[in-house]
């Protein structure tokens, strides 16, 4: 494949007094070919055109995760994107992850992603939950997220770390979820307590740009809504996201459509409906209050089925059920 001239506009970094960030942006131009890593490219840039670009690299084989920035608006692994897929009109344009500190140029400082990792204790602890038998697909769960390589993409790109920086992420979700999930683990039921408190599992928007991004398919966010299935069960429901979900989940089954007039009053509570008292003044001025008499839904001895079926033959959340479909 022949070789290409292509422009990198690089985000330039640079901690300066005060502990204030210098940002500016600087092109380069760089020949290679269209399936040249831009990890590859970097170097051309460092070696023989600016030795004092900064970035981070170590197994270039989408192992390690060091060389995670962000690449024409998302977050890659600079060793596995080609420079062709990531050039939008001849031009990349890198930049440090999101939502992290960054040190200079493309390099982040990795120790408050890790930390959020301590928080959920990543390693097996005895107790009275430890499984006596082990079933065949006992480590599917285990094994799926035990493919993350803590690059941090995830965290980069999600969208509830950028607007509430006490989320846990769902790096470390994922990873509390291959604990929670493991037969070996003693604590399963105090792990999913620490996980229902808030800024846990319960404040992923599920936007699913972790999903998107992962280079691993670790799929972070089915982690997630799996840990919370499992908090549920558990009894741990006492938040307003638990309160929320459950909600939903009897009026579909009911109804087959939402009662949003009492939604809010079962989702925060007589005192905290009454704390929101402004947002329905506004709401309805603009006549947006919902009827109090919601409507039943078309086919709702459907959705009648299917809860049925799922009640008499429940999923098996801890390994893997086969799948039941309604005839």
């Amino acid at each position: 494949m022949a070789e290409q001239t292509y422009t990198f506009r690089i985000q330039r970094n640079q901690v300066v007094g005060g502990g204030r960030l210098e940002s500016r942006w600087q092109e380069y131009q760089v020949k290679v070919e269209p399936n040249a890593t831009v990890l590859s490219a970097l170097e051309e840039i460092k070696g023989h055109q600016d030795g004092s670009l900064t970035f981070r690299q170590s197994c270039r084989s989408a192992i390690c995760g060091s060389c995670a920035m962000r690449i024409s608006g998302r977050t890659r692994l600079a060793c596995k994107t080609h420079v062709g897929i990531a050039a939008r009109d001849g031009v990349v344009t890198l930049a440090p992850q999101a939502n992290q500190p960054v040190l200079k140029d493309l390099a982040i400082d990795i120790g408050p992603f890790f930390k959020r990792i301590q928080t959920i204790r990543p390693f097996l602890e005895d107790g009275p939950e430890t499984a006596t038998q082990v079933g065949k697909t006992a480590y599917d769960h285990v094994n799926q997220v035990s493919q993350c390589i803590m690059c941090g993409c995830c965290y980069s790109d999600c969208t509830m770390a950028e607007v509430s920086p006490e989320y846990i992420g769902p790096a470390a979700l994922a990873k509390a979820f291959r604990f929670v999930s493991d037969p070996r683990e003693g604590k399963k039921s105090d792990r999913l307590r620490q996980l229902s408190e808030p800024h846990m599992m319960w404040a992923c928007s599920r936007c699913t740009m972790c999903v998107h991004v992962c280079p691993k398919d670790v799929k972070p966010m089915e982690a997630i809504v799996k840990l919370r299935t499992r908090g549920i069960a558990k009894g741990y429901v006492e938040g307003p996201a638990q309160k929320h979900a459950l909600a939903f989940h009897e009026d579909i089954k009911k109804s087959g459509d939402l009662n949003e007039f009492t939604l809010m009053i079962r989702t925060l509570g007589l005192v905290g409906t009454l704390q929101e008292t402004g947002s329905a003044l506004h709401l309805l001025k603009k006549g947006k209050i919902p009827s109090p008499f919601p409507h039943q839904a078309r086919g709702i001895d459907q959705v009648s089925k299917v809860y049925n079926l799922l009640e008499q033959n429940p999923l098996d959340v801890e390994t893997k059920a086969p799948e039941i479909v309604p005839e």
